[in-house]
């Protein structure tokens, strides 16, 4: 019975849990816990999706292409990789393994700093400083000019391309907060400023956009055709203020056709090649908005399946890449990584390949953990809003995320 199997498994996770304990060594034994935390997990998600195949109404082919099988499909990615991560730990700590003694900053706290990774909490890095996020929200209203210049209570959304009320509207970052500044830097390189709240780093945009921002279904690329000449392309790059355009990623997304909002008569089909709209000449570094790009693409290859092979839909579009400047955004040894976990018909995001070098796994090592930051249950007629209790979330705008600091370094 899979309800009864769920039953043990859950059994099993809370001993697990308690178990894993964080020590300031982050020996082999560390590891190992987390490890076997990680697999627990992973068969807890393999079990849902038996549940989920049998409780539904109709033939493989068609759940899988369901919301909730999607949302399946990249958790269980999400958790092999999480888990190969941990046991790459274990043999870097073995005695004979001399040139791992030491583990990297950046990737423990990419696991131990927030409720989202391995659930281990009062590690140092504290809750998010709600200081540090109004400051970014107050930052970007201004660099953005956001601001209704006749009901200041209204602000701009460039993805819609008009005000809401600033209730409905969200600071979203590119690069997400979870992952902290020293992940930050170790992706990016150090700068000296911190960027994690920089106006580089995040976009103004409607709440029920962002809802949708980490999801694999939409990307924000530059404003260029699918093929752009030569000519074009260094236009583009030459420009000292670059515009950028929404591309969908998901063609079968059952929310398509709908109306983004009530009483409006565009759907999600219409920001397919939408260019965003900005008030003034400020934008997001390319960077930030790179990696956004580079884990949705992800996202959206674990929905589809999980054999590392790219999905029909994605497929299509290898022939014509959204992103189609080249750049120096992100290490390519990192990218490289991503590429091999995506597969060849993915080459083409090297195109945004730096001479930096880092830690090769990291970049999918931050998906994998955002990807189960996010977590939620979701259902064909939308997203739905019960998050599992082993993915609480009290971020806010932690999707993608990018900063913006100046125009004449858009990079």
């Amino acid at each position: 019975m899979l309800e009864t199997e769920q039953r043990r498994l859950n059994d099993s996770l809370r001993v697990a849990k308690k178990r894993l304990k964080a020590q300031g060594s982050f020996n082999p034994q560390f590891w190992s816990r987390a490890a076997e935390v990680e697999g627990i997990l992973l068969e807890r998600i393999k079990v849902e999706r038996k549940i989920s195949l049998r409780d539904f109404s109709g033939p493989e082919a068609e759940w899988q292409k369901t919301e909730e099988a999607k949302m399946l499909f990249e958790q269980i990615r999400a958790h092999e990789v999480t888990t190969a991560a941990c046991n790459k730990r274990i043999e870097q700590l073995e005695p004979r393994a001399s040139w791992g003694r030491r583990l990297r900053a950046s990737f423990m706290k990419l696991f131990t700093t927030s409720k989202m990774g391995l659930g281990i909490k009062n590690t140092g890095a504290g809750e998010r400083d709600g200081r540090s996020q109004t400051q970014f929200r107050t930052d970007m209203i201004e660099v953005y000019g956001s601001r209704n210049p006749e009901r200041d209570e209204y602000l701009w959304c460039p993805i819609m391309g008009k005000y809401f009320h600033k209730r409905l509207m969200t600071a979203a970052h590119l690069f997400a907060y979870m992952h902290g500044q020293d992940t930050m830097g170790a992706i990016f390189g150090v700068t000296k400023t911190p960027e994690l709240f920089s106006p580089r780093n995040g976009l103004m945009m409607a709440s029920f956009i962002e809802d949708v921002f980490d999801c694999g279904k939409i990307v924000i690329v530059p404003d260029l055709p699918d093929r752009p000449k030569l000519a074009e392309l260094l236009a583009w790059l030459g420009q000292e203020t670059r515009e950028y355009k929404v591309r969908i990623l998901d063609q079968n997304w059952k929310l398509l056709g709908k109306t983004i909002e009530l009483g409006s008569q565009m759907t999600y089909r219409e920001l397919d090649g939408r260019r965003l709209q900005f008030k003034t000449a400020f934008r997001p570094a390319a960077r930030y908005i790179y990696f956004h790009y580079c884990l949705q693409v992800l996202r959206r290859a674990w929905q589809e399946n999980t054999d590392g092979t790219p999905g029909a839909t994605i497929r299509d579009e290898m022939g014509k890449p959204f992103w189609g400047t080249p750049g120096r955004y992100l290490p390519k040894n990192m990218l490289l990584a991503l590429v091999e976990e995506l597969g060849h018909d993915y080459k083409d995001l090297l195109c945004g390949a730096s001479g930096q070098k880092g830690e090769e796994g990291l970049l999918v090592e931050v998906a994998a953990k955002q990807v189960k930051a996010r977590r939620k249950r979701l259902c064909d007629s939308g997203f739905g809003d019960d998050e599992d209790e082993d993915y609480e979330s009290d971020e806010e705008g932690d999707g993608g995320e990018s900063d913006s600091e100046s125009t004449s370094n858009q990079d």
